[in-house]
């Protein structure tokens, strides 16, 4: 695996909060001794451009450092990036030798403000404030920052603010910072310029592993174990004449296919989709559950160029636009016998139009694709609330459970993929304020839910799975602002509380609302299997894209 030693901190050499000494035989400080405990890492600061001395040839070990000292310097290890923000603090001002440290670390969350309008550049750091520093910073290079010490041993634990308590508890874990003596963690103490100095070599010298290495491995788990569950569905249909092609595409096993081909698992999806091109019945046997597979096809023919893979696409799309639409256009989902429209079916093949539109230029798919999310969005989602039904009736009458989860899931896939592929400002802001009511619905507990009014919730991996699916496709178009990135880190983080050597739990089967399901249960299903692996795929994609 990977590692990332020292961070990007080779361009440390360049950070020094004055200019960058010649290196020395010792560090040339007359208040530092070789004797005393932090002279190798004084030295080490000064050697490498880190720190300075405060003039008359001394250091002053026993000083402290200021916020905005502390700050200049992780600014220049990201290379002193140029900062288009507001400034919100009263007392940073413009000329000052920090102004831009403070604006780009406000701008990207490495820091806050002691208030909401004083950042206290000349207050002299804490040694929880400067770790919290350093935590926020490898949070957001995407670096693993999932180290945690028991500091209960510490006598002075309680002095430990609510909001450094992760980054006190990761700097013990990662050998950042020690014990002062007695027992003491010192947390509200000042940082001494000889303790940041020891402080930024140990977190020089350290390996820290970057996001996408941590995850990687789980991700590659839950592929093996998908390729196993999609090569049993296809010996079924092998073995079993009376196994019906269908079954193949149910929209599970689309998810998985998804997943799969996305990580490059190219061998077993291409078996998966020549099964379907070489069975005897397939033709006018296709189903909405087949967009998924559809969607597949598309992101095959695109990648080798191949001819019948276009026809395939082109034959899904008689398909789907063969089936019967309301009068607003909306396609009903053909599992169900009755005409009203439901989340299912508008999930599972607006991903395959939005995908054929921009692969083959189809301007009127397009509107299609457009028309199924907006009319959705439109009539089954309640205003009030901003959440789906599991569906509808053509006269306006929900159907369903409100909120549901996973049907959620459905109508993000629809969501995030027209965001991705059609390109329509009036379907993005509609598609923009429905991800927000539903991440407005987010409980973090130790794994994530989905809930309107429980005050704790069990995860749900195929509504979670699919969710994040279609947020990370709206992000991959520049759009879904409102999501952060940590909270997308936090659900990836949570999410694998789930998965065991790769197989995918904890996924909902029936229809009770969000955090209150009916037929909720542990066991590995293909649509939570695939909707996480789909999920986590894009995940790293969207790691891949921000480094």
């Amino acid at each position: 695996m990977k590692k990332i030693i020292s961070l990007i901190l080779a361009a440390l050499t360049l950070a020094a909060v004055l200019t960058a000494p010649a290196a020395a035989e010792k560090a040339p400080f007359s208040d530092v001794s070789p004797d005393r405990w932090s002279y190798d890492a004084v030295k080490y600061a000064y050697d490498n451009g880190l720190m300075n001395g405060v003039g008359g040839g001394k250091f002053d070990p026993e000083g402290t450092m200021t916020r905005a000292m502390v700050v200049t310097v992780l600014h220049r290890i990201e290379g002193k990036p140029a900062v288009d923000a507001i400034n919100e603090f009263s007392d940073v001002n413009a000329g000052e030798y920090y102004y831009d440290a403070v604006l780009w670390a406000r701008s990207v969350g490495v820091v806050n403000g002691v208030s909401a309008t004083s950042f206290d550049p000349d207050g002299s750091v804490t040694r929880e404030q400067l770790v919290s520093m350093l935590f926020r910073y490898c949070d957001i290079k995407d670096l693993a920052v999932f180290g945690r010490a028991d500091v209960s041993s510490f006598s002075d634990r309680a002095k430990i603010d609510s909001y450094a308590e992760e980054s006190v508890s990761w700097a013990v874990d990662a050998g950042l910072i020690k014990g002062v003596g007695g027992g003491r963690l010192d947390p509200l103490g000042f940082a001494t310029r000889e303790q940041v100095a020891a402080i930024l070599k140990r977190f020089r010298e350290a390996e820290f592993t970057t996001l996408y290495d941590y995850y990687l491995p789980y991700v590659e788990q839950m592929a093996d174990y998908s390729e196993r569950m999609l090569r049993d569905e296809m010996e079924k249909l092998a073995a079993d004449p009376d196994y019906s092609i269908h079954d193949l595409h149910v929209w599970g096993n689309g998810l998985l296919a998804i997943g799969l081909n996305d990580f490059g698992r190219y061998d077993v999806v291409e078996d998966y989709i020549d099964m379907w091109l070489n069975h005897p019945a397939r033709s006018g046997i296709l189903s909405t559950d087949a967009g998924l597979a559809g969607y597949v096809v598309l992101d095959m023919y695109e990648r080798t160029g191949e001819e019948k893979y276009a026809q395939l696409a082109h034959e899904c799309l008689r398909a789907e636009l063969a089936r019967p639409t309301d009068e607003y256009g909306e396609i009903k989902y053909d599992r169900n016998d009755d005409f009203d429209i439901y989340v299912d079916g508008t999930g599972m093949v607006t991903p395959f139009l939005a995908r054929y539109s921009s692969v083959f230029g189809d301007e009127e798919v397009r509107r299609i694709a457009v028309l199924q999310v907006t009319n959705y969005l439109r009539f089954g989602v309640i205003p009030r609330f901003g959440l789906a039904y599991h569906g509808y009736s053509p006269g306006g009458v929900f159907q369903g459970e409100m909120g549901w989860g996973r049907g959620t899931g459905y109508l993000m896939l629809a969501v995030g993929s027209v965001m991705r592929y059609c390109n329509d400002a009036e379907a993005n802001a509609k598609c923009e304020e429905f991800i927000k009511n539903t991440m407005k619905r987010l409980l973090p507990s130790d794994k994530f839910g989905w809930t309107l009014s429980l005050p704790n919730a069990d995860s749900d991996t195929s509504a979670t799975g699919k969710i994040m699916w279609g947020v990370l496709k709206a992000k991959e178009a520049g759009l879904a602002s409102s999501v952060s990135d940590s909270v997308i880190k936090a659900i990836a983080k949570a999410g694998l509380t789930d998965v065991y050597d790769g197989e995918v739990r904890g996924s909902s089967g029936g229809s009770g609302g969000f955090g209150s399901y009916s037929d909720k249960h542990d066991e590995n299903t293909s649509y939570g299997q695939g909707a996480m692996l789909s999920f986590y795929v894009e995940f790293l994609r969207y790691l891949e894209g921000r480094s």
